[in-house]
């Protein structure tokens, strides 16, 4: 897979290629709690989980934070998590796992070693397990949302949007972009779809946008390039459309009008999207608020807390999974919970 080899949003090379970075709460000093973060990819949506992370030790005061970007690599992840047991240096580990059943006997270890490890976005383990939050033996916490949940949400949006493109019974094509080929979340989530989407709407997958804005341009491009007829666009990330809107404009495709868009994060800029009618639809992610809710709970488990929630479900009446023209009108308490310049929330 195509590595990220130039500086991203304020992230430098080093970052980029896995090297950690260290952020301190506090100046250095004795009895500063080290905790690892490591997260997918140098994509804005980890870019976000990360900084989300920093703030939250800032916050808390007395928390050095170092972070590890794997670059959609598992294999490189699991070293990452093998070389951070080994210094002996860290009391909690934060992680985006990217491939849980294949990173769950090195988190196992890191317990054994009285490393803290709390997850991120959905049940550590095989696919099935991913569908419902459930708790981890062993780990303080795992913060994120239902799979099954978030699929139905996926549906429900791409059937809005072809109704109000083409009429509930109408013919509707629809191309839709996964993030990457082999990641396991991406495959769920597709299968799904094959299976419950009704018969009028026909959909096309892409090639992976590998949750890159110019990769995604460039794989719109191509796919664009034959104007093929397509009534809704859709993709596992805000940063993909965003790639396939430079695209279809550059190809004199209108989108919002030509062809109805749909994203995935809810982010800053595709709110504003929504509401200025280019954009029709997103279903919402939230990696700020994960991260601030994961380094509080980690921080309290490594002081010996009680009482921490095994299993934290982000999404509620103010985090909606849904985000279109609609119910922004009705989730008042809604707000962005990053953007695509990796800003958190």
């Amino acid at each position: 897979m195509r590595r990220l080899k130039r500086t991203l949003l304020g992230v430098s090379i080093a970052a980029a290629f896995g090297v950690p970075l260290t952020f301190a709460g506090l100046a250095a000093g004795a009895g500063k709690i080290n905790i690892a973060v490591f997260y997918y990819n140098p994509s804005p949506y980890g870019i976000a989980s990360y900084k989300a992370a920093q703030l939250e030790a800032k916050k808390l005061g007395g928390i050095s934070v170092t972070v590890f970007d794997a670059n959609n690599d598992p294999t490189a992840q699991i070293t990452q998590m093998t070389d951070a047991i080994t210094t002996g240096k860290y009391k909690g580990f934060w992680v985006w796992a990217l491939n849980g059943v294949a990173e769950a006997p090195t988190i196992k270890t890191a317990e054994s070693k009285g490393i803290k490890v709390a997850v991120a976005d959905y049940t550590l383990g095989d696919l099935n397990s991913q569908l419902t939050l459930t708790p981890t033996k062993g780990l303080v916490s795992t913060i994120g949302s239902n799979i099954g949940v978030q699929e139905q949400a996926f549906v429900k949006l791409i059937e809005e949007a072809c109704t109000a493109k083409v009429g509930a019974t109408g013919t509707c094509n629809v191309a839709f972009m996964p993030g990457l080929a082999n990641y396991p979340t991406d495959t769920l989530r597709l299968q799904y779809f094959s299976t419950v989407l009704p018969s009028n709407i026909k959909m096309t997958i892409t090639p992976p946008g590998e949750y890159d804005q110019p990769t995604a341009q460039g794989v719109a491009l191509t796919f664009f390039q034959s104007k093929p007829n397509i009534q809704v666009f859709g993709s596992f990330g805000d940063q993909m459309t965003a790639g396939a809107i430079t695209a279809l404009n550059q190809l004199g495709i209108t989108p919002g009008k030509d062809i109805l868009m749909l994203g995935s994060g809810g982010t800053n800029e595709f709110v504003a999207d929504i509401k200025a009618g280019s954009v029709y639809g997103t279903v919402a992610l939230y990696p700020s608020t994960e991260s601030y809710v994961g380094i509080k709970d980690l921080v309290a488990a490594i002081k010996g807390q009680k009482g921490i929630p095994t299993t934290v479900n982000v999404i509620d009446k103010n985090h909606p999974l849904i985000i279109t023209a609609k119910t922004l009108k009705t989730a008042k308490g809604f707000k962005p919970d990053w953007s695509l310049t990796g800003n958190p929330g």
